[in-house]
């Protein structure tokens, strides 16, 4: 799996505007008004996925020694895949999931 790095995120900075407009809708129980609005705040350390995000860009996207492997034993005749192998891959490939190594 490839992430893509023009994918962004886009932050939103909540002004309230969210939590007082959920008070306005939500039907509180008698009394609820004296106990407040609840709030939650979610915060994201950017410094670090942006760190992860820059080591995952920098993965090449293809194995180059596994695919040189593979690319020598099919030249050499080596390369060797059982008819239950290849319908195993098949299969998980049509159900979307990876088929064992």
């Amino acid at each position: 799996m490839r992430i893509d790095p023009d994918t962004r995120l886009a932050a939103t900075p909540d002004s309230g505007e969210s939590a007082k407009s959920a008070a306005k809708t939500a039907h509180p129980l008698p009394g609820a008004e004296a106990l407040g609005t609840d709030r939650a705040e979610l915060s994201i350390d950017q410094a670090r996925v942006h760190a992860l995000a820059a080591q995952v860009n920098s993965l090449p996207e293809v194995r180059q020694e596994k695919v040189a492997t593979l690319a020598r034993a099919v030249r050499n005749g080596e390369y060797e895949v059982s008819p239950e192998q290849t319908a195993d891959a098949m299969l998980s490939e049509i159900s979307g999931h990876r088929a064992a190594a």
